[in-house]
């Protein structure tokens, strides 16, 4: 998601201005504390960890407790998974939200048995390669076909049995895709949200739209809740539905929360460390990445530093092993 256009609560960095990212009261830098306003109280880790939001975006009012499990379940026994992911804020500037999730939820897909492709647009494959590279997997990136018929091309030679989306533009009820600052971007982002649009039948995917801001691919699901928020949400909403929408306050923590989820399925350990998640973004950086708040060419994921994404991984890890706040 793009930097909003209004802030409530820790001011951040927005389009290259102001100061650079810092820590914020929404996310502890250590993993033994953590504070935010919209906290899940009681009930499971994972779902705390998720309801963070940092970025003061509301997140409480479209979210739903046990939406990561869900999407997890859903995905246990997929065998083919297209995953698309990568958003472009402003020409020249892909965003380091995205990549990192979907490149950890691929991977952990992968050695669950499934077939795995990534899908994206020109700007953007080089982060997703990036962020395969330091995971240590093959990059397998398709570029989103150009003119008419890209979907139905797609679709027809992957035979998918699940989509899935992690920080992909979604169009509006005007047709557009907007920013989270209501700016078009439909011009600089392939329209790959027509692979959810329109799947009937009973053969169709299984899809799964993972966001945080509400003009995600996905969140048709909510739209309704999005647009009572105010009317920048009802503008940016998109009106893509998916089967299974996981909201988090980053969209990467909900990619990784659905991987804590499987681990928790399975018994194995699927989710990356925080020392690769700091090479992943960093990675994503050196191959043209923006922070999509700040916009500028700097290693933070939605203007929060390098640690406090490093703390939600170390939390994740311990809602994996865990299951339920206080050990149970």
């Amino acid at each position: 998601m793009a930097a909003p256009a209004r802030q409530r609560g820790p001011a951040l960095g927005r389009g290259g201005r102001g100061g650079a990212a810092r820590p914020l009261a929404g996310v502890a830098l250590g993993a033994g504390t953590v504070i935010a306003s919209g906290t899940v109280r009681g009930g499971d880790l994972l779902d705390q960890i998720l309801a963070l939001d940092p970025g003061a975006r509301g997140i409480r009012a479209f979210a739903r407790p046990g939406a990561a499990a869900a999407a997890a379940r859903a995905l246990r026994g997929a065998r083919r998974v297209l995953l698309a992911t990568g958003f472009t804020v402003a020409p020249g500037m892909p965003e380091t939200d995205g990549p990192p999730g979907a490149a950890v939820l691929g991977r952990a897909l992968r050695r669950l048995g499934a077939r795995v492709r990534w899908v994206t647009d020109p700007a953007s494959a080089p982060l997703v390669e990036a962020a395969l590279d330091v995971l240590g997997e093959p990059p397998d990136v398709v570029v989103y076909p150009e003119g008419g018929g890209g979907a139905a091309a797609l679709l027809a030679a992957e035979r998918p049995t699940h989509l899935v989306a992690i920080e992909r533009p979604g169009r509006t009820r005007a047709g557009d895709y907007l920013s989270a600052r209501g700016e078009s971007v439909a011009a600089l982002n392939a329209p790959v949200d027509e692979l959810f649009v329109g799947n009937t039948g009973r053969r169709r995917p299984v899809t799964v739209g993972i966001g945080d801001g509400g003009n995600e691919i996905g969140m048709g699901n909510v739209r309704a809740r999005l647009v009572r928020l105010n009317r920048l949400h009802a503008r940016i909403a998109s009106v893509v539905r998916v089967d299974h929408l996981v909201v988090a306050g980053v969209s990467n923590w909900g990619g990784y929360g659905v991987v804590a989820a499987l681990a928790r399925l399975t018994g194995q350990d699927l989710l990356h460390t925080a020392a690769l998640d700091r090479r992943m973004v960093e990675a994503c950086v050196a191959a043209g990445a923006h922070d999509g708040v700040t916009r500028r060419r700097e290693p933070t994921v939605d203007a929060l530093p390098l640690g406090a994404h490093a703390a939600v991984v170390e939390l994740l890890r311990l809602a994996a092993r865990s299951g339920m706040m206080g050990g149970r």
